[in-house]
């Protein structure tokens, strides 16, 4: 089995629903129960990028879509054909974030994370042991940032949303290199000047409260104008978030059994490579989702 890791930079905001809620929010995403930190699911991935092997995907006599022998996708997601049944030889896990962005007072934005994000990362390979080792968190009203750059006050005070911060040092030694590094993107290259790390309730806080809500009203089809009582608000995650998923690659199963799990990075990756952008989550047809994908 190889394993490697899934980079989701978002571009247009994205929303991976959760359904119904009881809250303020008619639609929220979908989180993590224990910290509130926004997730996308492992299922919509993989249904996403099967979406991109449609064209060769195999079409029963009743029009519906069938993952059969001669696909060549089946070997990589899965068949449930009775006759061919298998799993996948690609596993995705729920990608998890690891930068969120944030309004800053000065500079604009800033990246925010936190001990918990980046320790997760190191567990999962995303990022090396030493970058993390040192790292102490800080307290709820510190946060560490890089004095001098483009999100420090004259008073060396830093400014989110409506929260000030005292400084705490600066990020470990190499750490804010090694994030940039991870994609090739011209705007996520600034982290080197705009990441920010906090507490992990802090974190958590931020996640929960200062996602994008967009207002929407239901359209009636016989008068064209708007129903009563048919608004609601929908909660999306920014652009410009940064999430990663442990991606899992496996020896071929069912009609690819000779194929090797190189064979099966191979293929994706090569997909990865041409499409670059993908689209995840609600709303496809409104321009949210569209995401920048690296391998890693």
């Amino acid at each position: 089995m190889i394993k490697r890791n899934l980079l989701i930079f978002t571009r247009t905001p994205l929303h991976v629903g959760a359904g119904a809620s009881v809250g303020a929010i008619d639609q929220p995403i979908q989180r993590e129960r224990h910290t509130g930190f926004p997730i996308i699911p492992g299922s919509s991935l993989k249904g996403s990028f099967a979406d991109h092997w449609n064209d060769v995907l195999e079409t029963d006599s009743d029009g519906r879509r069938s993952r059969g022998t001669a696909s060549p996708a089946a070997w990589l997601f899965g068949s449930d054909d009775p006759k061919n049944a298998c799993a996948g030889a690609l596993s995705f896990s729920e990608a998890r974030l690891l930068a969120f962005p944030i309004r800053s007072a000065k500079g604009g934005f800033a990246w925010i994370t936190c001990p918990m994000l980046l320790q997760r990362a190191c567990r999962d390979g995303l990022l090396s042991a030493e970058s993390v080792a040192s790292l102490k968190e800080p307290k709820d009203d510190e946060a560490q940032f890089a004095l001098g750059g483009p999100l420090d006050l004259p008073t060396g005070k830093l400014v989110l949303e409506e929260y000030c911060f005292s400084h705490a040092g600066v990020p470990p030694n190499g750490l804010a290199d090694q994030m940039a590094a991870l994609l090739e993107d011209i705007l996520w290259k600034s982290v080197t000047d705009r990441l920010v790390i906090l507490s992990n309730g802090s974190m958590s806080h931020f996640v929960k409260t200062t996602c994008e809500v967009a207002q929407h009203v239901r359209i009636s089809d016989e008068t064209g104008t708007a129903e009563d009582g048919a608004l609601f608000n929908q909660e999306n995650v920014p652009s410009d978030t940064l999430f990663y998923s442990p991606l899992f690659l496996s020896d071929g199963r069912g009609s690819r059994k000779e194929a090797s799990a190189e064979d099966a990075l191979h293929a994706f990756s090569g997909k990865i490579d041409a499409a670059r952008v993908f689209q995840f989550g609600g709303d496809a047809s409104t321009g949210l989702g569209f995401c920048g994908v690296f391998l890693r």
